[in-house]
């Protein structure tokens, strides 16, 4: 999730929120993905890896892996983690980015992509990952999809509690752009009383065959678009996508 400041006030807890997310289920299907492509990549990008625990589960399965995010913040939190010295950590912006040498395969997950709400930026970042990979490279990545933010998410209003942490989520879904909005706020006990913290982060889903030109037009084949955590391809009802894409010689 990004936004111009997301992440910047609430990444101490942003485990916290993200505790029901299955790491290890995420990468066992990405090996999936490479097998399907008969792909054995040794060098990883992980873009817009966030507190890294993506990262360091790759790492663990012995790949060399580089965690990039555009949040300081995040990759601090990273960077206390057991078995962060595997990585490399780097601070950069997914849409704009370059690396010291090139990768076998860059992975981006937990719908990082649909936070580019500008297509030019969407073109930069596809462009920026076809650059840095090797020939015979795989760009794998999951996003939101227009069902999924309009009738999932929707024009909603959550409320959870994560151990000390009370948070609500107000989502407004705009129509017209795709885009929708999570305010959220948390409370964080303290003592006897709650810290206050507000973020706002902005998601723009688009159709898949957009999706699919502008993989194309940046040089990547072979575009294939799974419903997640499947190798079945996706549905008009598919909330989530996973896009897997070659660069060939």
């Amino acid at each position: 999730m990004k936004s111009r400041r997301a992440f910047d006030k609430i990444s101490p807890y942003y485990d916290i929120l993200m505790q029901g997310i299955a790491y290890r289920e995420w990468i066992n299907y990405t090996m999936e993905l490479f097998d399907l492509l008969g792909h054995k990549p040794h060098r990883i990008l992980d873009l817009a890896c966030g507190t890294g625990s993506a990262s360091i589960e790759l790492a663990r399965r012995g790949f060399e892996v580089t965690a990039l995010d555009r949040s300081p913040q995040m990759l601090e939190i990273l960077k206390g983690k057991r078995r962060a010295d595997k990585l490399k950590i780097i601070e950069g912006n997914m849409v704009s980015f370059r690396l010291d040498q090139p990768v076998d395969a860059v992975t981006c997950f937990f719908d990082s992509v649909n936070y580019l709400t500008e297509e030019r930026d969407l073109e930069k970042c596809f462009h920026s990952v076809y650059d840095t990979l090797t020939q015979k490279g795989a760009f794998i990545f999951d996003m939101n999809t227009i069902y999924g933010l309009e009738k999932v998410w929707g024009t909603n209003t959550l409320i959870r509690e994560y151990d000390d942490i009370y948070s609500v989520w107000k989502s407004v879904y705009d129509s017209t752009n795709h885009v929708s909005t999570l305010y959220l706020t948390l409370f964080i006990h303290n003592g006897s009383a709650y810290n206050r913290i507000d973020e706002v982060h902005q998601e723009r889903a688009y159709p898949m065959n957009q999706i699919r030109q502008l993989l194309e037009e940046a040089g990547f084949s072979n575009v294939k678009m799974f419903g997640h955590m499947t190798k079945s391809p996706f549905l008009d009802i598919s909330s989530r996508v996973m896009i897997i894409a070659e660069k060939v010689p």
